[in-house]
């Protein structure tokens, strides 16, 4: 198996600057970076869940191809359990702590910004 180390990205400096609470700063300085890094392995992942779950995204129109992720993402509790587990499985000790003090909040925010991502790789891709 061929497994290569992966290192966080560096976000632009404008995104860290000016964060008004504590669930924004560790958005932006620990998950959008280790949400860049898994996109790979993210878009395998949803890629995998349709077809499992038999939704083929190729034969809807773009309107639809939105809703059949959105409802994926706001239905499937395992599939967000698997994407916050994929991003938390790259946390160090000490964020994984700091996560536990807003864990809610952040699933939340994983989830959302992996559902962004995946509807402008999937969506506006094609």
């Amino acid at each position: 198996m061929n497994r290569e180390k992966k290192e966080r990205p560096d976000l632009p400096q404008e995104i860290l600057e000016g964060i008004a609470t504590p669930e924004e700063d560790f958005q932006n300085k620990v998950l959008r970076p280790i949400i860049k890094m898994q996109s790979e392995l993210l878009l395998v992942h949803l890629h995998r869940q349709l077809k499992s779950s038999k939704i083929r995204l190729d034969q809807l129109p773009d309107l639809k191809k939105e809703a059949a992720l959105v409802a994926l993402f706001s239905k499937n509790q395992a599939f967000k359990r698997e994407i916050i587990g994929i991003i938390i499985g790259q946390f160090t000790i000490e964020e994984y702590e700091n996560y536990h003090t807003f864990s809610k909040e952040i699933n939340r925010r994983i989830n959302q910004i992996v559902l962004n991502r995946c509807l402008d790789l999937v969506i506006h891709q094609t």
